[in-house]
């Protein structure tokens, strides 16, 4: 029976990429289990902590081909601790004796914190990827439209002209911002740990004595992973930085997919996400429908995203350790990750089959009638009199006057003859032309798109 809409037989395609929601499935957290304890156990062999015949049997058994998901939960229930169920049922089916070497001096903790981070450490790489992919078809866009002019807006009202490729191109470098995130923040969130029961080597020291320094960085280099200064059991502000770098992921791509959404509104129809004219239906009743569902999918996804990572943010751990915020750990991170990757995956197909309606961009940049172009006439105007304030003033009463009167401004702007004593027509009809009013739009679309 499924309970989560995530694992819906309808819905659940909607959720994540398959190779994210594999990393947290339930088989696969408890490969890393083993994973580590066979790593462990190769490592405290090398060093001598342990018989080496031990080491290999574990080597052999440390797959879930001997391992039962079955006996391990049947344990569970026994125990209510399931490091001990794995353990133990790893235990029952080493021979020789080698079971006694497993887990030889570590703590729970080690095992899950570490193998947490081996699991967010999948997910970043898989996430990073998809980024790469986002930034690559941004970029595209950006080049392709770097000359379709259209109305950049502010509070909603047409402000100045723009291109739809400098808009793309500011979302690229969006995309940039998160990959430097993710890059800088690798170095505090995936960190492990094999540092026995309150992260102080007392075990291990016991055991070997200095080399447990040594034997915590062979399994975390093998691991993929950092060692970290002192112990991090009681510290969780480096999850907590990870659900924060999620967050700010959800914030970014509800913006994108609003906007795309608003703009795919009939009345402005400027973008539209890509519709499988064939197949995909967008109401029961209303054949005409083409809705934006995929940006719909994003906006929704993006404030659980942020919720959760609120809701994470309001816990830690007591003292050297108690138990609670690991359930908080394994309810939240699997699901924000699989969210995120929702909201990356949609990304990709937006982006990868966009459509960039141009005339319509271009017919929407008339609707203020030449509007658009007041801040530019106002500049030119106050350039050639030096008067700026004035030429606010007179440009501002102008475009009050032609809003008012329902006419175009650039044809009332070539009768008023208070303006006109300053240009000549040729000059006026430039400086009302969005085509010369874009800035530096090229140079900053090659900053983003040649790197």
């Amino acid at each position: 029976m499924s309970l989560h809409i995530m694992d819906s037989v309808i819905y659940g395609g909607d959720f994540g990429s398959p190779e994210m929601r594999e990393i947290f499935e339930e088989k696969s957290i408890v490969e890393d289990w083993l994973f580590f304890e066979v790593t462990l156990a190769k490592v405290q062999a090398e060093l001598g902590l342990i018989p080496k015949e031990a080491s290999l049997e574990i080597e052999r058994k440390g797959s879930m081909e001997y391992v039962k998901l079955e006996r391990i939960a049947e344990i569970y229930r026994q125990t209510y601790l399931s490091s001990v169920a794995m353990i133990r049922a790893f235990k029952e089916v080493c021979e020789g004796g080698a079971g006694e070497y497993l887990h030889f001096g570590a703590t729970t903790q080690d095992v899950f914190d570490t193998t947490l981070a081996l699991r967010i450490k999948k997910a970043m790489n898989l996430m990073e990827n998809e980024l790469e992919s986002i930034r690559s078809k941004l970029n595209h866009l950006a080049d392709a439209h770097r000359q379709t002019v259209m109305a950049g807006r502010t509070h909603g009202q047409q402000a100045l002209p723009t291109t739809f490729g400098f808009k793309a191109a500011v979302w690229s470098e969006m995309i940039s911002d998160h990959l430097e995130r993710f890059k800088e923040a690798r170095k505090r969130i995936l960190v492990g740990s094999v540092a026995g029961a309150l992260g102080n080597y007392a075990s291990f020291y016991l055991l070997g004595g200095m080399k447990c320094l040594e034997m915590e960085k062979k399994v975390l280099d093998r691991l993929g992973l950092r060692s970290a200064r002192v112990t991090i059991q009681p510290r969780i502000e480096r999850l907590t930085e990870f659900m924060t770098l999620l967050a700010l992921l959800a914030v970014t791509f509800e913006k994108i997919a609003d906007e795309i959404f608003l703009l795919q509104g009939n009345e402005i129809g400027e973008l539209e996400e890509p519709f499988d004219t064939e197949n995909q239906v967008s109401s029961s009743t209303m054949p005409q429908k083409r809705n934006p569902n995929r940006c719909e999918l994003m906006k929704a996804v993006s404030k659980k995203i942020r919720s959760n990572a609120s809701a994470f943010a309001d816990i830690y751990v007591r003292q050297e350790r108690d138990h609670a915020p690991f359930y908080v750990e394994d309810l939240i991170i699997p699901e924000t990750c699989i969210l995120a990757s929702t909201i990356l995956g949609a990304a990709n197909f937006v982006f990868k089959g966009l459509i960039v309606k141009g005339e319509a961009m271009r017919n929407n940049l008339q609707i203020t009638k030449g509007l658009i172009m007041t801040e530019a006439l106002m500049l030119r105007l106050a350039q050639k009199t030096g008067r700026k304030e004035e030429a606010f003033a007179m440009t501002h009463r102008v475009a009050m006057e032609a809003f008012e009167a329902g006419e175009s401004f650039s044809e009332y702007v070539l009768e008023n003859p208070d303006i006109c004593q300053h240009f000549n027509e040729e000059e006026l009809r430039e400086v009302l032309d969005p085509m010369y009013y874009l800035g530096l739009n090229d140079l900053l679309i090659d900053r983003i798109v040649q790197g």
